[in-house]
């Protein structure tokens, strides 16, 4: 996870409302088949994967794809090979999470969120300077990164700096590592407008790099929508296309937690394919075509203060209404006594002080029960669900308060469905002197709504069928879209591969022009030093004089005619052999110590009267003169030995014996 994964962390809230921090379970379960949801609980418990309130249909399609992939056909067999295959978990979530995403995908619905969402969101910004956001189910990066795009150019054109962070999670690392890096081909940055193209990303070699200034917005981290707690304070939160993978008891555990995250009137994109929404009251559309709505509070209760007006004057009495000593409170009374409300005022000590005909009638007990005693202690006080805390509520912040559509059941057994209004009364001073509850029969209107209800729901079981037929063709589409994906990917590896093998050639057929080069002039070389060789044996024997060449360990190298004529020995007899070694008579006993000598003083030394004989049997002597042999740089080489033979034996060309 990147550096910015602490931020992530810091917006998630450990217990969100109406969430109920439950977990996202629950079995799939298959029919007569318990081994896949051995396989589902697996993936939960040793992955950190839960998968049990997934579509079941998808989920079994995608699963059974990867198991005819390896040629098995039970889920039992294929849990075993995941235990002795560890490296398969990766394999199998690949093709669960299909990571089906493109830069602008569906140009109409960013269309509208560039005109008609991000212009609001960066008005009123004014106050916080700062905007956020939230892609759940990011995948690669681009839904994210085209985000980005958007908002810098929305700013730009409004020529506002505001802090803008863009928090994009997904439960894939791999996907997650791809987003990060911010690197994508050519063909997946295709869709991206021609001026945004150019930019906002950077050529690297054969890829392009999303720019880095837009790139530090983007905080990628994971998330699982079905089991993390949400962020929070967003001003924009995108789903597309993630909810059509759950069942619908998921879903509606997420709905709250969306609503949670989301600020007052912040936006909700959801993909085109999503009716989760379509009759929440948590959310109203600004474009229903695209999904797109804006978060609103539901009104269960509201309160105000009452307007000033003349107080209400009331006493203490055993009769229906407290005696007034005044006409106009007996025409109040009188008033109150005819509204078709059920009316009853309680005082700041609890007592009951009006009762009206209504109320008798609603409340089943009669005003001369009720006047004068204290709420608490009427069986209604508690038949009325909540409406006790409330009357205190409206005590003690002295604002009017609502109830709506409470039930409660009558002494015959019949429910009752009543609307409770409880506002403060004041006295002339503007001083809390009691509270007064209107009730309004709504039962009638309760039935009539449940009626209306359920012919609705039937009408929108018919239409989650026709919808969730729609989400498992779009799911359908998605996995094509993945397998066309993942064939253009092999072609491309093979391509690529190709290349490289196309390179490889040419690099071995410009080695191998090399080596032939390199080997004609090796010929041409050898050729040249054969010729030479020749030379220095044609001159050699031309000389007249037996002539050896001995390197510093006094082994012969080179070794003429006129030598081999003299001493008897061919010179393929004699060269690459210590010269005391050759059987040539005295003379290598006699020339031992001037060898060494000549080899250490470097001197010149003449070896005379050496005896050597013929091969018919006749003995000469001859002089052997001895001079060592250095290189330019003073490097000594050898020696040279000379020695002339006999002038009567002298045959100058001759090739020597046979």
């Amino acid at each position: 996870m990147s550096d910015d994964s602490d931020d992530l962390d810091e917006l998630r809230d450990d217990d969100p409302p109406e969430a109920g921090g439950a977990e996202a379970a629950g079995g799939a379960e298959e029919a007569g088949d318990t081994e896949f949801q051995r396989l589902l609980e697996k993936l939960h418990i040793e992955h950190n994967f839960d998968f049990r309130q997934y579509k079941e249909a998808s989920l079994l399609r995608r699963v059974r794809r990867r198991m005819g992939q390896l040629h098995v056909t039970s889920f039992a067999t294929y849990i075993h090979y995941l235990d002795r295959n560890p490296e398969e978990y990766k394999a199998l979530l690949d093709v669960i999470l299909i990571n089906v995403t493109r830069f602008f995908r569906d140009p109409d619905a960013w269309t509208v969120v560039r005109e008609k969402v991000l212009p609001r969101l960066i008005e009123e910004a004014g106050s916080t300077q700062s905007v956020r956001f939230w892609s759940a189910g990011c995948s690669s990066g681009e839904e994210p990164y085209t985000l980005a795009m958007l908002v810098a150019e929305a700013l730009r054109q409004a020529s506002r700096e505001l802090d803008v962070k863009i928090y994009a999670t997904d439960i894939d690392e791999d996907a997650l590592t791809t987003a990060r890096a911010g690197l994508y081909r050519l063909d997946n940055v295709k869709d991206v407008p021609r001026e945004l193209f150019e930019r906002y990303f950077v050529p690297e070699g054969q890829l392009y790099r999303f720019q880095r200034d837009l790139r530090k917005w983007c905080i990628f981290g994971r998330h699982d929508l079905t089991q993390d707690s949400p962020l929070s304070h967003l001003d924009f939160l995108i789903c597309r296309n993630v909810l059509i993978y759950f069942d619908s008891d998921l879903q509606d555990r997420i709905l709250p937690r969306f609503h949670y995250a989301i600020r007052e009137r912040g936006h909700l994109f959801l993909g085109k394919s999503e009716s989760m929404l379509a009759r929440s009251r948590r959310f109203l559309p600004v474009d229903f075509k695209w999904r797109i709505f804006h978060r609103v509070t539901p009104v269960d209760v509201t309160g105000r203060p009452v307007p000033e007006g003349p107080p209400a004057a009331f006493g203490a009495g055993g009769a229906r209404y407290v005696r007034a000593d005044t006409q106009a409170s007996q025409r109040l009374h009188g008033i109150v006594d005819a509204l078709p409300s059920a009316v009853m005022v309680i005082d700041p000590g609890d007592t009951v002080l009006t009762w009206n005909a209504a109320a008798e009638t609603l409340y089943d007990t009669p005003a001369d029960s009720a006047i004068g005693r204290k709420f608490r202690d009427l069986d209604i006080s508690y038949r009325v669900e909540g409406l006790r805390s409330r009357i205190e509520e409206v005590k003690a912040t002295h604002a009017r308060a609502r109830l709506q559509d409470v039930s409660f059941p009558r002494r015959s057994g019949e429910t009752v469905h009543v609307t409770l209004v409880v506002s403060p009364l004041y006295d002339e001073r503007r001083r809390l002197s009691g509270v007064v509850v209107a009730a309004d029969d709504v039962t009638d209107q309760a039935r009539l709504r449940d009626e209306v209800g359920r012919i609705s729901e039937q009408s929108a079981t018919a239409n989650e069928e026709l919808q969730s037929t729609n989400e498992e063709l779009e799911t359908t589409n998605e996995e094509l879209q993945s397998t066309n994906e993942e064939l253009e990917t092999t072609n491309e590896e093979l391509q690529s591969t190709n290349e490289e093998l196309e390179t490889t050639v040419e690099e071995l057929q410009s080695i191998n022009a090399e080596l032939a080069t390199i080997n004609n002039e090796l010929e041409k070389r050898t050729a040249e030093l054969n010729e030479l060789a020749l030379y220095h044996s044609g001159v050699l024997d031309a000389m007249g004089l037996a002539v050896f060449v001995l390197d510093v360990s006094l082994r012969v190298k080179t070794w003429n005619w006129p030598a081999a004529r003299m001493w008897g020995l061919r010179p393929e007899d004699a060269v690459n052999r210590e010269f005391v070694a050759l059987p040539i008579g005295e003379i290598t006993s006699r020339a031992r110590d001037p060898l060494r000598r000549v080899l250490d003083n470097r001197a010149s030394e003449i070896v005379p009267d050496v005896t050597y004989m013929l091969p018919d049997g006749r003995q000469h002597k001859t002089r052997l003169r001895l001079a060592p042999l250095a290189a330019a740089d003073g490097t000594l080489l050898g020696l040279l030995g000379t020695a002339a033979p006999d002038s009567n034996l002298l045959e100058t060309g001759s090739r020597g014996p046979d």
